[in-house]
């Protein structure tokens, strides 16, 4: 289930951040993916902690090469764990600290499974960061820009479905990042609001928990796929929360009329600086006098250890990027990894100025939780 608002305005930051960094660091990212292979977090929680015989009891072989590599794995694993702060030692039993409980516990709204999946993705290629620095060429975004016509942009959707369909719980999972982002300004002032390339809707799905006065519209154009709505309808059901799903594709088709608030999450990262006016005309030409367009994107703001994190998650891109086309150059010629390339990542200041001359006024933008970025602005 997702998290409720009073959860999400409870979470210490801290704490948060805390999680965050782990996850953008390879070698500690490792020991969290062991920790959650082994099922060793699960126990640590459950009833108060686990003994260490009863994580060690797991080799039905004694004596063999197999058992002593599965005692060192569980040893490190416990020896690591416990140095990173995700769990305590004590007397022979394995606790679970604050850190993984929260984040790491199949039970917890609060869990970030599906971001430490999807991060743990990026893990092989690690290596590759060194590789991409001196042999990436640019991207090349056109599904993210105008001028295509929409036989391309529909056989590029239908391409990425397995992708999109694998990032499902991280799409969720990490849904609550983004509503802390928008927190920093009030929503309770919006009646009708629409999020813009919205995936499975798992951003809409809590915007509707927590604010359930919206109406709430997710405009995604893999909705427009069967097997990917129902699926998103399911999740949807499961939450118990009322969603309007729209298989638009929102660079080509107006959004729904009446929008005092349209958001835009994870989105500006991926169009390149000539498409951008494009998406924020859209945004704009869908919002009554006085909506408000609000974007949470990886973007530089300034502040050192908010950059960080932004330049740690652009360079595990790079580092992707690199190894899986050396491993699979694209063959299909509606394949994603056709657009792929060096993209320097939005500065703040940059969208800020493209809000303004979209003719939106009141433009500001807020550095959240790391690496996300809130940037918005008004329509007169």
């Amino acid at each position: 289930m997702l998290p409720t608002l009073d959860e999400l305005q409870a979470l210490p930051p801290e704490l948060l951040h805390e999680f965050i960094a782990l996850t953008l660091n390879p070698a500690s990212l490792a020991v969290i993916v062991r920790l959650v292979e082994l099922g060793i977090i699960e126990q640590a929680v459950a009833d108060g902690g686990t003994s260490l015989a009863a994580l060690g009891d797991r080799d039905p072989e004694p004596q063999t090469d197999r058992h002593e590599r599965a005692a060192v794995s569980l040893e490190m694993a416990l020896e690591l764990g416990a140095g990173l702060g995700l769990l305590t030692v004590l007397d022979g039993r394995v606790h679970a600290t604050a850190l993984s409980a929260t984040f790491l516990a199949s039970g917890s709204r609060l869990r970030l499974l599906g971001h430490v999946e999807h991060y743990a993705s990026y893990l092989p290629a690690a290596a590759a960061i060194g590789r991409a620095l001196v042999s990436t060429r640019r991207s090349r975004r056109s599904m993210w820009s105008t001028g295509r016509p929409r036989e391309e942009h529909d056989g590029y959707f239908a391409a990425r479905q397995a992708y999109n369909e694998s990032r499902r719980a991280y799409f969720w999972d990490s849904s609550y990042l983004l509503l802390r982002a928008h927190l920093r300004r009030t929503l309770c002032g919006h009646r009708r609001v629409c999020d813009v390339g919205a995936g499975p809707a798992g951003f809409a799905a809590l915007l509707a928990k927590c604010f359930p006065s919206l109406h709430v519209c997710a405009v995604e154009a893999n909705l427009a796929h069967d097997d990917y709505r129902r699926r998103t309808e399911q999740a949807l059901r499961a939450e118990g929360v009322e969603v309007e799903l729209l298989g638009t594709n929102a660079l080509l088709d107006p959004l729904p009329p009446g929008l005092d608030l349209v958001t835009f999450n994870r989105l500006l990262s991926g169009v390149p600086r000539d498409g951008v006016d494009a998406w924020l005309q859209r945004a704009y030409e869908g919002l009554v006098g006085g909506g408000v367009l609000a974007a949470v994107d990886y973007a530089m703001t300034g502040d050192p250890a908010h950059d960080r994190a932004v330049a740690l998650v652009v360079a595990h891109w790079m580092g992707k990027d690199c190894h899986v086309l050396a491993k699979s150059p694209p063959s299909d010629p509606h394949d994603d990894k056709h657009q792929w390339g060096w993209s320097r990542p939005w500065h703040a200041q940059e969208l800020c100025e493209a809000l303004r001359r979209a003719g939106f006024q009141h433009v500001g933008f807020a550095p959240a939780d790391g690496p996300f970025t809130l940037i918005h602005g008004t329509r007169p």
